[in-house]
């Protein structure tokens, strides 16, 4: 009888074992194969994290206890998936692949509805009360939390919650060897949600294709998903400690541990374009987990034919949804557009309408409860006063330019593979000028001028970018470091110190400084006058003529002095009328400019040594942020600058 002849040193359970990896190998390899794209991401951030005790837990049959921190909602399956095969792949067994119940929480979409609304303690207990047999995994998006009990008897944590850049690359790479790829600086990859990565990378032939998909995906989305959460930014300062604050309220209020009356219902951010101030509410929405409706007066009156109607009922429309979608955010920009009622003789029925039927929007009987209002404007002085008053945008905060400390934090965020002290000079030398948006694009910059070079950023590349080279004339550099020295030296001799001093060609020149609680004196407004003309005036006292440089647009030196001029004697009574008018004297307000510029150019005679010292080293240096500022007037002291 012929057969199969083992070779003398030949085990047959050997062989049977063999096989029967063999057999699991290939089972795993199949079901990794068939993963989806943002499984398969997900899978590879996991990699060799599930420690050894959790093996052993696996191999002996015991339940098992698994939180993942996701970056939203949306990846919750994605993150089941990917904990259940990394666990798989790890312990390779019948056992793992088909003899274990599998408790993913929130399961499905009806739970996931109820998990939300449940409060802390619930969701501790829920969990709690299903870990006696299987394998449970907990998902929990933003916002969402256990108590610190369950955190220490879990098996293991896994951090999902960011998508990172190298994630979506190595995904890219899997589905289509061979192929280069590189993310657009301007799209943050957590800003595409799982389904439209399976369905763009299901859906094409070639990496550039998929890569058009997403891009398109992400310019038709308009909810914003991702960005960056308030925990993320820096440089708020009070807005950031309220918006925490506000958190933490909300999730006591969806627990039932408060009521709506004890959340705050709105707030006033106030300060110069490009500080961050959409950026601030959006990013409180995303923390809060709430529906984020941005508006204006200019969105109102682009909706329909811009009659008065159709701009109130645009207005309307925007608080019903958001009323709808309880509790929301209501995010109104430039709300300093409005005109305050009884402030302007021509078009104030249209104004009085308009801020009318917005109050009845705050807090009117059309309000309901769960919508938060915050508005932002760069200059409060003209707004209706019953908008500030409580129970509507009662709390204001002035958001203004990061120092160097919350700039630094701001460029770490955007570059994260730059060590912190290569960041450290660049934030130094751009802080009090440069916004977090301007931060945003200088650290885009650094990595396409990296990447061009095949490599990645470092610090010579930011500071490459933040102070690119200087091309115009000397003496064109000499006077915008004269003038801007100008501003800052009348700032410093009135006992205050600027933010910064910057002459780098992108700013084109500019002095950086707080706004000063005062009492609203004349005096006062006066010394805002002359700080205003400093920069003329010392011009003409170091340099013996003046340049165009103080004028042009309203906000430049001559038109914001002038703009204050008008204020002092037509609506604060500190001119020659005390009535509130429109309407002022041409050549009332040329002789307080006079007087004024009189004043500033006394002031830099008195202190030309100071200017044209603080020039020079504006010239060597091109940004002074405040503490070389102050320790320039320190230098100057003794020598009775």
């Amino acid at each position: 009888m012929s057969g199969l002849k083992l070779q003398p040193d030949c085990n047959p359970c050997v062989v049977d074992a063999d096989d029967e990896k063999a057999r699991l190998d290939g089972e795993i390899a199949d079901r990794v194969a068939a993963m989806s794209p943002s499984t398969r991401l997900l899978y590879n951030r996991i990699g060799d994290a599930i420690p050894d005790a959790l093996v052993h837990r696996l191999e002996a049959r015991k339940p098992v206890f698994v939180i993942a921190h996701v970056a939203s909602s949306e990846w919750r399956e994605s993150a089941f998936d990917a904990v259940c095969m990394a666990m798989n792949s790890t312990v390779r067994t019948d056992f793992m692949l088909y003899g274990v119940q599998h408790h993913h929480v929130p399961s499905d979409e009806i739970a996931r509805r109820a998990w939300q609304r449940k409060s802390r303690r619930e969701r501790t207990q829920h969990v709690l009360s299903m870990l006696a047999n299987g394998i449970t995994v907990v998902a929990l998006a933003p916002g969402e939390e256990l108590d610190p009990a369950a955190l220490v008897i879990a098996d293991m944590e896994l951090d999902l919650a960011r998508i990172l850049v190298d994630d979506i690359e190595a995904m890219m790479a899997h589905s289509f060897p061979g192929s280069s790829f590189v993310w657009p600086d301007d799209i943050p990859a957590s800003t595409i949600e799982p389904s439209w990565i399976d369905l763009a990378i299901r859906r094409s032939t070639t990496l550039s294709e998929a890569l058009q998909f997403l891009v398109a995906i992400h310019g038709r989305t308009n909810d914003d998903p991702g960005g960056p959460r308030l925990e993320d930014l820096h440089g708020y300062g009070a807005a950031g400690l309220w918006g925490r604050r506000l958190v933490e309220t909300l999730c006591d209020y969806r627990a039932g541990r408060l009521t709506w009356g004890d959340v705050d219902g709105g707030a006033l951010l106030v300060g110069p374009p490009g500080t961050g101030k959409t950026l601030f509410a959006s990013a409180l929405a995303r923390s809060t987990g709430l529906q984020f409706f941005p508006t204006s007066y200019a969105g109102w009156q682009s909706a329909g034919e811009g009659h008065l109607g159709t701009v109130l009922k645009e207005m309307s429309r925007i608080f019903a949804e958001a009323s709808a979608n309880a509790p929301s955010v209501i995010f109104i920009d430039e709300i300093d557009t409005l005109q305050a009622r009884g402030s302007t003789g021509r078009h104030d029925d249209w104004w009085r309408s308009i801020i009318n039927a917005l109050l009845e929007s705050l807090d009117g009987t059309s309000r309901r409860e769960g919508v938060i209002v915050i508005a932002a404007c760069n200059d409060d002085r003209g707004l209706d006063p019953a908008l500030v008053r409580s129970g509507r945008l009662d709390r204001k905060f002035f958001i203004g330019l990061p120092d160097e400390n919350d700039l630094a934090r701001i460029l770490s965020h955007h570059l994260p593979d730059i060590p912190e002290a290569e960041i450290q000079p660049a934030a130094v030398t751009l802080a009090g000028s440069t916004s977090g948006a301007d931060a945003a694009r200088i650290a885009r910059d650094a990595r396409q001028r990296a990447r061009c070079e095949g490599r990645t950023a470092t610090g010579a590349d930011l500071l490459a970018v933040a102070l690119p080279p200087e091309d115009r004339p000397e003496l064109v550099q000499r006077r915008i470091a004269v003038h801007e020295a100008g501003h800052a030296v009348a700032i410093l001799s009135r006992g205050s110190v600027p933010n910064s001093l910057s002459i780098v060609t992108a700013t084109g020149g500019s002095v950086s400084h707080d706004r000063l609680d005062t009492e609203l004196l004349l005096p006062d407004f006066n010394a805002r006058l002359a700080i205003l003309l400093a920069g003329r005036a010392a011009e003409e006292v170091v340099l013996g003529a003046v340049s165009a440089g103080a004028g042009g647009a309203q906000s430049s030196d001559l038109g914001s002095a002038t703009g204050l001029a008008i204020l002092m004697e037509g609506r604060l009574g500190l001119g020659s009328r005390i009535a509130v008018t429109e309407t002022t004297d041409e050549r009332t307000v040329e002789r307080r400019l006079r007087m004024a510029y009189a004043d500033a150019l006394l002031a830099a005679m008195r202190h030309r040594r100071a200017i044209e010292a603080l020039a020079e080293l504006a010239l060597e240096k091109r940004v002074l942020g405040k503490s070389a500022l102050a320790k320039f007037w320190r230098s100057m002291a003794p020598t009775g600058a």
